[in-house]
């Protein structure tokens, strides 16, 4: 049976992500299986990207639950996005990745409350770019 995108899902959900891990890591995959496995996820990474990372951004595909574009959670207000999250429910990993596109690195009191301070920055940023927008109009 090939491995498809939705296997690496299925596998996450059975082991977890760390059993998931060691068993794609141990697997008889080759690098380049690996690399058609992430181009399913709508992901290219460097050639020169190690076997451990690979592995660890087909693991961070499977278990993404934001689905929004960056562009549409930046329209919603911080109400709106502290929704979204709570129903998406991220992983503590997933929103410190979207805050680091976004160049946030927040301090360790903004990590107790991760998803109050990823809605509030994502959602003020999106204002400033909304406003910034306009006046060029």
């Amino acid at each position: 049976m090939p491995v498809t995108a939705e296997n690496i899902k299925l596998l996450v959900e059975w082991l977890g992500e760390d059993g998931a891990q060691a068993g794609l890591d141990r697997s008889v995959l080759t690098i380049a299986e690996l690399r058609v496995l992430l181009k399913e996820m709508g992901k290219d990474l460097p050639t020169k990207t190690k076997r451990k990372d690979l592995i660890s951004e087909l693991i961070f595909g499977a278990t993404k639950r934001i689905d929004a574009p960056i562009e549409e959670l930046m329209s919603m207000n911080a109400d709106s996005l502290l929704s979204y999250f709570e129903e998406k429910r991220p992983s503590r990993a997933e929103l410190l990745k979207l805050l680091g596109e976004l160049d946030f690195h927040p301090g360790s009191e903004a990590q107790k409350s991760l998803y109050k301070y990823a809605a509030r920055q994502i959602a003020e940023t999106g204002m400033f770019q909304r406003v910034a927008h306009s006046r060029k109009v």
